[in-house]
């Protein structure tokens, strides 16, 4: 027993809106994962680098590649940018120059000091002049000749031979000397050079490679130097010590830093990110005769792990969660802060369809695109046909069964998807965003079919536009080559077929959802027609009723249009609303005339029961004739669970004080109205049945009759499942009052108008009857008639 509880429970939860809910999520979750999955088997190939390949290996799915050969190439390059580090020592000529003040001021003080212990007459001993020259020698830290030695030792180590060495090595040692210009880049380029100063460092830049020179061509630069001097107080003898001493001190100050610039090249190899290519479905990877390459080797290689290595099943999952993480956010926000966006679970459900019908579409599409592409001589780029997809008819139908705020999620939901299925490209989610609005805002307050292909014709022209405007796109920002007329043309020509397509589709399927209980405002208008059989019948059997029909139909149309219902379902619901009344006609005021009241032979209960009867009466008509579910509620819902009033009173009259009346007999059996359409019918109801039994129907009058009608509905709890509003409740009121002064206006009373006989010339032989002339077929006239007859023939003869 417990058992068939627990099924049961299950299979109530199963039919609740909840459950359907999750249904149509988790079916259309797992049929976009179905959907957008590639089942091409993977790619494998045993293929190396020189074997002929036997077959044409095709991209099965598009792929991103690292191209090696790229990026080496571009490591490379970036490479040969790195300027070439070179090291110059800026203090070598004030070291050179500290050096020799040192040796030259020793020298000159041992010299004076020698001399002072000798007499006038005597000179300093060759010993200890050869002893002060090899100290010298060593102070000065030089490679200086006998010949040159002497000469300064001549000279007493003479502050002028010091000078000019100090003059000729400071010019030439602050140029860049290097040992071999072997190291030099070839071309020449510009070159880094690290300056080494006392305590710091800088960089400069060297393009002029006429400035270094090799120690050989600095020492003949000193040489010449001192030449050209115009020091003429230096005799001979002291020049050529001052150039030995110059020519010694030379050495490399300039030198190649192979460690700093291998380490910049290092730093610009990495800087280099890796080439990576978007190898696109169908691209030939290798052709069938060629020899492969490492490249090609490469490529295969990528597609097999692009393919990867999860198996079909996680790919499966994995898309089915990523569509049920869409479809549950949007769903969630629309549901939340979206008012009008629709969660019944019927217009859910269509929804689901649509949005998988459109990718089934366009996973046709997307197969198709290849092969044609391929076998095609017009140049038709694969990815031209994608823009074919009818987004653009999912969202037309979506705003023709439902409504704008659903179609926008349902368009803004589908083109994401779309976007994952054509190789994760957002700008085809773009595209279909566009064309999908277009199309749903362009089949707005349409009442007829042939609009559906008018907005077609416009979603395609917005279509074309925009897939031309995505081309130019793409060419500024580098993502494809420039182009000439044929690729945007083909793009162009299949944008502009898809939002026909589009229209074509929307009026194949509006009348399938119609035979599932959608109401479209076409199936409306069908219904609105006065020639419906139910409508000629009403007209013929209860004529008071059909009047009063078509007036509440007016009347409920303005109010519903004053407030942004729908009107036109309004409108039709009332038609149909009284069609119960068809059933018994005589037994309604409106349709007895001046024949007698057949409620007068009747109890109150009775009279009630044949009044409720009629809703009804009319609920079964309407399933009978399979009219949808909006008339339906209109019938239902029209007096709500109200009170027969008059029956009602009568009965408690005629039952005294001592009785109780149950008042369960005098109401209806209906439901209370559950949206502002059906509220509005049930006032509208109201209003004109007691309105039209005003004796003086002025706007005060009329005004004051509907505020106590609809106080009456709100106080009795009539309107308590209606979410109209207090300010649209007001607008109504005044909606009503406004038609019916405009229905019951005052008529100008027209005076009569003496006729004057005409004269016997004037008159025909046959004579003329005018409207002021009584009907001589009447039954009166002819009565009349007789008793004249009658009259004139005098009293009958008396019997015999």
């Amino acid at each position: 027993m417990s058992e068939t509880s627990s099924l049961a429970r299950i299979w109530s939860w199963l039919r609740s809106p909840a459950a359907r809910r999750v249904m149509a999520l988790l079916v259309v979750a797992l049929g976009t994962a179905g959907l957008s999955m590639d089942y091409a088997p993977k790619t494998t190939s045993n293929l190396q680098v020189g074997d002929v390949a036997d077959r044409t290996i095709r991209a099965s799915s598009t792929f991103a590649f690292k191209d090696w050969e790229a990026t080496m190439a571009r490591q490379r390059k970036a490479e040969a940018l790195v300027q070439p580090i070179f090291d110059f020592d800026a203090t070598l000529a004030s070291r050179v120059n500290a050096h020799i003040d040192g040796a030259f001021e020793t020298s000159r003080q041992r010299y004076a000091e020698a001399l002072a212990k000798v007499s006038a007459e005597t000179a300093v001993s060759e010993e200890e002049l050869a002893a002060i020259n090899r100290d010298f020698q060593k102070l000065l830290d030089l490679s200086l000749g006998e010949a040159a030695l002497k000469r300064i030792r001549t000279a007493a180590w003479s502050r002028d031979i010091q000078t000019a060495s100090q003059m000729l090595i400071t010019a030439e040692l602050s140029g860049f000397i290097m040992r071999d210009k072997a190291d030099l880049p070839s071309p020449a380029r510009t070159l880094k050079v690290i300056r080494r100063l006392q305590n710091s460092r800088d960089q400069v830049e060297l393009d002029a490679y006429q400035r270094i020179r090799t120690p050989e061509e600095a020492r003949r630069a000193i040489q010449l130097a001192a030449l050209d001097s115009t020091d003429t107080q230096l005799s001979r003898d002291a020049r050529r010590a001052a150039v030995a001493i110059g020519q010694a001190a030379v050495r490399p100050n300039f030198s190649y830093n192979g460690l700093d610039t291998e380490d910049a090249r290092r730093d610009a190899r990495e800087a280099v990110l890796e080439v990576i290519s978007q190898i696109k479905r169908g691209t030939a990877l290798v052709r069938e005769g060629d020899v492969v390459t490492q490249s090609q080797v490469d490529l295969l290689a990528a597609q097999n792990q692009a393919q990867g290595t999860i198996g079909t099943t996680g790919v499966f999952l994995s898309m089915a969660a990523f569509a049920g993480l869409v479809f549950v956010s949007l769903y969630l926000f629309a549901a939340g802060f979206i008012k009008k966006f629709s969660t019944r679970p019927r217009d859910l459900e269509a929804a689901a369809f649509l949005t998988l019908l459109v990718l089934a579409l366009a996973r046709l599409v997307v197969e198709l695109s290849e092969p044609l592409a391929l076998t095609s001589d017009l140049g038709i780029p694969e990815g031209g046909l994608w823009y074919i997809v009818p987004v653009a008819g999912g969202g037309m139908l979506t705003r023709i069964l439902v409504n704008s705020e659903t179609a926008l999620v349902w368009v803004l939901c589908t083109s994401v998807l779309l976007g994952l299925m054509m190789d994760h490209q957002v700008m085809y989610t773009v595209f279909f965003i566009i064309s999908g609005l277009t199309g749903a805002g362009g089949i707005a307050h349409t009442k007829e079919r042939v609009n559906v292909l008018r907005a077609g014709v416009v979603t395609g022209l917005v279509n074309a536009a925009g897939a031309l405007l995505i081309n130019l796109l793409q060419v500024h920002l580098g993502h494809s080559q420039a182009w000439g007329t044929v690729d945007p043309a083909w793009d162009m020509f299949f944008a502009f077929m898809g939002g026909n397509l589009s229209a074509i589709i929307v009026l194949g399927l509006v009348p399938m959802f119609e035979l599932f209980g959608f109401v479209t405002d076409y199936k409306l208008l069908e219904l609105a027609n006065l020639n419906h059989p139910l409508l000629k019948q009403l007209m013929l059997r209860a004529p008071g009723t059909y009047h009063h029909s078509v007036i509440v139909g007016s009347l409920a149309e303005s109010a519903a249009e004053s407030i942004g219902c729908n009107a036109l379902q309004t409108r039709v619901s009332c038609y149909f609303h009284d069609i119960g009344k068809a059933v018994k006609p005589n037994y309604f005021i409106e349709n007895l005339r001046d024949a007698p009241n057949p409620h007068d032979r009747l109890a109150p209960h009775q009279s009630a029961r044949i009044i409720i009867n009629h809703m009804l009466d009319g609920v079964a008509i309407a399933k009978q004739y399979k009219l949808p579910k909006p008339i339906l509620d209109g019938i239902l819902m029209h007096h709500g669970t109200g009170i027969i009033e008059y029956f009602y009173a009568k009965a408690l009259e005629q039952a005294g004080p001592d009785v109780e009346v149950d008042p369960s007999h005098y109401r209806y059996p209906g439901e209370l109205p559950d949206t502002r359409e059906t509220g509005i019918i049930f006032l509208a109801d109201r209003v004109e049945a007691a309105c039209r039994s005003l004796q003086d129907p002025t706007q005060e009058t009329i005004r004051a009759m509907i505020q106590k009608l609809v106080n009456n509905a709100v106080m009795d709890g009539q309107l308590e499942h209606c979410p109209l509003t207090i300010r649209e409740l007001y607008t109504v009121v005044d909606t009503f009052a406004n038609t019916l002064l405009g229905i019951y206006h005052h008529r100008i009373e027209y005076p009569g108008v003496p006729v004057q006989p005409p004269s016997t010339d004037q008159v025909p032989g046959q004579g003329i009857i005018t409207l002021d002339v009584a009907n001589p077929l009447s039954e009166e006239a002819t009565e009349a008639a007789d008793k004249a007859a009658d009259k004139a023939a005098g009293p009958p003869p008396a019997e015999a």
